[in-house]
């Protein structure tokens, strides 16, 4: 198992100084998120120097409209090349949004019957990530497959693999260690993005929520599950000082590892 840390919670840094931070506190390497630096070429090359620092075992393909990249389809096929770059082991994609009127991409997503084919993902794992409901009075979901149950069914018949997300999960008000369990024994579970629950407020430090952490990561190290589990923190809840920034991350890596040992009895 490796602990990772997502590249999008600190986005207004500089890559290289990500890679630094995440290696100072201790995680095994970098889930790095295509962002809008990706539409200038020697994004690349950055990104191949920051390997040096820490390893990039994880890709997120974009979630946004990148001006060079074309539509949702073309970005995540140069998503995988780019993994492939950088021998990075997954791509993290999220499903059509109706809200963004992604309708092309709909038309595709349901045509494909072999994702890890139709890509050409050889040396790539494709991973679908469940996705959230937004608002807080007026709940709203809107992506396709809003349902965990309904991803999984889809996913394993279009041979995808699975990225878990823990505060996604939540604004649905469902259990997290009963999706857990199901994600898992499909055994195409391949990351968990980490992160809190609590009072309409998502991805906040482990602890500072209302999910059940410690059981969770109990879980997930006594079942032997061996995927990436992904510290997804909004940049909103990180200090802006890099003294404390490291040391709020040092202290959620060592929470991790603690409660992830298959011998802890917490």
């Amino acid at each position: 198992m490796k602990i990772l840390f997502s590249t999008g919670c600190l986005y207004y840094l500089p890559t290289k100084d990500v890679f630094l931070l995440a290696k100072e506190a201790g995680f095994d390497g970098c889930e790095l998120v295509i962002d809008r630096r990706f539409n200038d070429s020697r994004s690349i090359d950055t990104a191949l120097q920051c390997r040096e620092i820490l390893p990039i075992l994880s890709i997120h393909a974009p979630f946004m409209k990148m001006a060079t990249w074309g539509n949702q389809v073309c970005s995540l096929q140069r998503s995988v090349e780019v993994a492939k770059t950088l021998d990075a082991e997954i791509v993290n994609f999220h499903p059509p949004n109706w809200f963004s009127m992604e309708v092309a991409f709909f038309r595709w997503f349901r045509s494909v019957q072999d994702f890890q084919s139709k890509l050409g993902a050889d040396r790539v794992i494709l991973a679908i990530e469940n996705m959230p409901r937004i608002g807080k009075r007026v709940l709203l979901a809107p992506y396709i497959l809003n349902s965990f149950k309904d991803l999984i069914e889809f996913g394993v018949s279009k041979n995808l693999y699975f990225t878990f997300d823990t505060t996604h999960l939540a604004t649905f008000g469902n259990d997290v260690i009963d999706a857990f369990l199901k994600f898992f024994k499909t055994k195409r579970l391949k990351n968990i993005h980490i992160s809190d629950f609590g009072d309409y407020e998502s991805h906040l430090f482990l602890g500072c929520g209302e999910l059940p952490m410690v059981k969770l990561l109990n879980t997930i190290g006594r079942l032997g599950y061996e995927g990436m589990v992904t510290l997804e923190i909004s940049p909103h809840e990180l200090p802006r000082t890099r003294e404390w920034l490291v040391r709020m991350l040092k202290y959620q890596v060592a929470f991790m590892r603690r409660h992830l040992r298959k011998d802890f009895n917490g």
